[in-house]
């Protein structure tokens, strides 16, 4: 009888294991199939969001988004709900830009940045993270200078330190376990932000969902004719580095 219980018992760990295993290395393919845009505060603040659907009918999303090209009857709302009707929200990274002007009578342009996880409409779980998340910094002209990060984890080490080029035009951030970033720049013109990052499940036995993803946003600071600070968003439309290449 002993022998039978101790049998029965190595079977339900085993099934218990096999179980957790599965659930584990299961991993729901994902597409990107939108971004959304915000601005507010005047336009000198701005976020991207960007939605990952698992269980994508991609020939009715890409008509959908082929018939919005055409008709200018479509608003950006209005693909976005097309994108998320078009499966399973799975992962919902937010990118968001803040610009300001701490002394009007100088173009000195603080700029401020941060990455979050939200939750897109739909979505129950966070089953997707971002890996291996770079940021390069170009401008035409302004310079960069007082670059501050802002550990996600206070506790582990930021791996690298943020680079400057000689000319000041351009800087490069490794943004693992950096939530925001913060600098300084001098003289009017474009920013243009470049983000690349893989996508990994968040499990206990992670493993990479897509990689070479891409996100670049253009900021146009300018003065009007009154003096005033204009800022300018312009999200690319590529999401992968495959994209922007070919």
């Amino acid at each position: 009888m002993r022998r039978i219980v101790f049998i029965f018992m190595i079977v339900v760990v085993i099934a218990v294991v096999a179980l957790y295993a599965f659930l584990e290395f299961r991993v729901n393919e994902i597409v990107f199939v939108a971004d959304r845009t915000e601005t507010w505060a005047f336009g000198r603040e701005m976020a991207v969001r960007r939605l990952y659907n698992s269980n994508v009918d991609i020939d009715a999303f890409f008509a959908t988004v082929e018939e919005s090209l055409i008709s200018a009857d479509f608003t950006e709302n209005e693909i976005f709900t097309a994108a998320l009707a078009s499966g399973n929200p799975e992962f919902f990274p937010a990118f968001y830009f803040n610009t300001y002007n701490p002394d009007i009578s100088i173009d000195e342009f603080e700029f401020f940045a941060r990455i979050t996880q939200e939750f897109a409409p739909n979505q129950s779980n966070f089953n997707f993270v971002m890996t291996d998340l770079y940021l390069e910094i170009i401008t035409d002209g302004p310079m960069i200078s007082n670059v501050e990060l802002r550990p996600e984890n206070p506790a582990e080490k930021i791996p690298g330190t943020p680079v400057i080029s000689d000319d000041g035009r351009q800087l490069a951030i490794n943004l693992v376990n950096v939530w925001g970033y913060s600098f300084t720049i001098t003289g009017t013109g474009r920013v243009t932000f470049q983000y690349t990052y893989d996508i990994a499940t968040s499990n206990l036995f992670s493993s990479r969902a897509l990689e070479e993803q891409l996100l670049i946003v253009h900021v146009n600071v300018l003065r009007g004719q009154n003096g005033d600070l204009v800022i300018e968003y312009i999200n690319e439309p590529f999401s992968s580095l495959e994209e922007y290449l070919y």
